[in-house]
């Protein structure tokens, strides 16, 4: 049976369209997941920030701990002179615990001002560290927004991408048996373009020239025709 070569070029036509929009939906939904995962990898960087804050807090903590550990050895200390000095039995003696007692004393006030500095250091700390929690906690809600808006898209993108398979399986079957495989050839290899249309001599799959001859082969209509350049398959638009 003779090919009727102008529907075979509107069925190849209709499923190019259809191969197109297939191709893009395909393509929208492989790339959701990586969104999604993307978003994930970008949350996890920004709750880095927050253990940072955190971890410089426990550091600081345990600096303070370590001051008030020196504190209280300084008061033991003048408990410890003080109680020295109601055993000696000179003056120098004396004297010199009284030095003692001094300078434990003045050590004591030193690490006393530094404990209080420490504390207002972990309460800036803290404020930052809450800061950063409401930010975070933003984000997470954002976050989420985002995932159900890319999921419903996703939902979306699946059902239509049944129904324009379906549509394309009726089309595919109308197209002759012999120019389905070369079709989905090119349309695999060339960047889902397998058919298109020639404009003022030029091909408008690689936009090159085509012979006079090409030119008028393909007028003729007695069979598909590939451009001589790219092999993708040409026709002139009536």
């Amino acid at each position: 049976m003779p090919i009727n070569l102008e529907e075979q070029i509107k069925l190849l036509l209709e499923l190019q369209g259809l191969d197109t929009r297939i191709f893009r939906i395909e393509d929208l939904l492989e790339s959701i997941p990586e969104n999604i995962a993307a978003m994930d990898e970008r949350f996890k960087e920004k709750t880095a920030g927050l253990k940072s804050l955190e971890d410089g807090v426990k550091a600081i903590l345990l600096k303070r701990k370590a001051k008030e550990g020196d504190l209280e050895s300084k008061e033991q200390s003048v408990k410890k002179f003080h109680s020295q000095q109601n055993q000696v039995k000179t003056n120098k003696e004396y004297t010199a615990l009284e030095e003692e007692i001094g300078r434990a004393k003045a050590d004591g006030s030193v690490l006393e001002e530094e404990i209080l500095k420490i504390f207002d250091q972990i309460d800036v700390e803290n404020k930052k560290i809450g800061a950063e929690k409401d930010f975070l906690k933003a984000e997470e809600l954002k976050m989420a927004a985002e995932k159900k808006r890319l999921e419903g898209e996703a939902d979306a993108a699946k059902i239509e991408l049944k129904n324009l398979k379906s549509r394309r399986g009726d089309v595919a079957a109308k197209v002759y048996k012999t120019l389905l495989p070369k079709y989905e050839r090119l349309v695999a290899g060339k960047d889902g373009l397998a058919i298109c249309a020639v404009a003022g001599n030029a091909c408008q799959g690689c936009f090159r020239v085509l012979t006079s001859q090409v030119i008028n082969e393909i007028r003729m209509r007695q069979e598909l025709i590939f451009c001589e350049h790219c092999a993708r398959i040409i026709y002139i638009e009536e």
